[in-house]
């Protein structure tokens, strides 16, 4: 038989590397998504592919069965025998992104839950989506200010051996300034936050870091500071697109929090108005957008919603979602560094 053409060869890679796939020592099973499995009986039935592996994460095993001389037989294989998990992302999983990104923390972690439940007995390989969901989490717990059950939440990571891993270390790090940020304790915060800005390389780690600060700056009426601290994210990190609108209505509340009658001339309010503008134009369906509609005067949230939609309607945004550059225009970069 003839070797596939180098076309074809690619064609058939792209169908196996779409499909959920474990791969063991001496051979790799496609198996089933367990989201898209009629649970009504039981055990379960694949509602795909009767030929794909089944999960059973009560017994922490994959069971494929098939027919052989007119009989069925059953393969088992244990889950600690998986060696690399090849897995499309999952839309249960963009959809708790997106449910944090717009102020539903609950729904979020609805989403997000039965992820981390079918990942655990395979957090530490390669390709899993255990860390990936359980960042969410601590995303969608932080949104919730519910401190006891991020602490709970904090508390358990701590003890898994997991939490070693500098990923997630460095998320529950953050985590907990955040929280004790909540607690009034910002000028260790802006401390430890200065410091670690100092060691991380890791762009979303650093978007964070400033927000935590800028927040800590905030609370202690440090304005100016807090300004170019929130800046900072849209201008040197403006591709981490998820924190941008946090660290913009970071920015307008400074500016708002800067205003007064010794500044009159600098036009602070006018600034700040454009900030929250940028945030609905930009992020319309973000809980940053809600806020700014909040804050802005209605004409001010009318003329913003009309922009959006008339970029929108250009194609120079997509309907309801962000652009993929930062929001902040070139005079505006210029205020990060005052």
């Amino acid at each position: 038989m003839r070797n596939p053409s180098p076309l074809l060869a690619a064609a058939l890679l792209a169908v196996t590397a779409s499909a959920q796939t474990f791969v063991f020592r001496t051979d790799r099973w496609e198996v089933n998504d367990p989201f898209k499995m009629d649970t009504s009986v039981m055990p379960p039935k694949a509602l795909v592919d009767p030929k794909k592996g089944i999960i059973n994460l009560v017994r922490g095993t994959v069971e494929r069965t098939f027919t052989q001389g007119g009989a069925e037989v059953t393969n088992t294989r244990k889950l600690s025998d998986v060696q690399q998990i090849i897995w499309p992302e999952m839309p249960r999983l963009i959809e708790a992104r997106a449910n944090v990104n717009r102020g539903e923390p609950a729904k979020a972690l609805e989403n997000v839950e039965p992820i981390i439940n079918l990942f655990e007995p395979l957090k530490k390989v390669p390709g899993s989506l255990w860390l990936e969901a359980t960042v969410l989490k601590l995303d969608a717990l932080d949104r919730l200010n519910n401190d006891a059950a991020l602490g709970g939440f904090l508390d358990a990571l701590e003890k898994d051996e997991a939490a070693s891993t500098p990923e997630l270390a460095t998320k529950i790090q953050l985590a907990r300034l955040l929280q004790r940020s909540r607690r009034g304790e910002h000028e260790s915060v802006i401390r430890e936050a200065d410091d670690l800005i100092g060691k991380m390389d890791d762009t979303e780690v650093l978007a964070r870091l400033h927000i935590v600060k800028g927040a800590s700056l905030m609370a202690t009426r440090k304005y100016e500071a807090a300004m170019n601290t929130y800046l900072r994210v849209p201008v040197f990190y403006g591709t981490e697109q998820e924190q941008v609108p946090k660290a913009m209505l970071g920015a307008a509340l400074a500016f708002r929090g800067m205003d007064g009658p010794a500044v009159r001339e600098q036009k602070l309010e006018e600034t700040s108005f454009r900030y929250l503008r940028d945030i609905i134009i930009t992020y319309p369906v973000s809980k940053e957008a809600d806020e700014a509609r909040k804050i802005l005067p209605k004409e001010e949230v009318a003329k913003a919603e009309a922009e959006q939609k008339k970029l929108v309607a250009a194609g120079l945004l997509p309907d309801g979602a962000t652009i993929k550059k930062s929001a902040v225009r070139p005079e505006d970069d210029q205020s990060a560094n005052r």
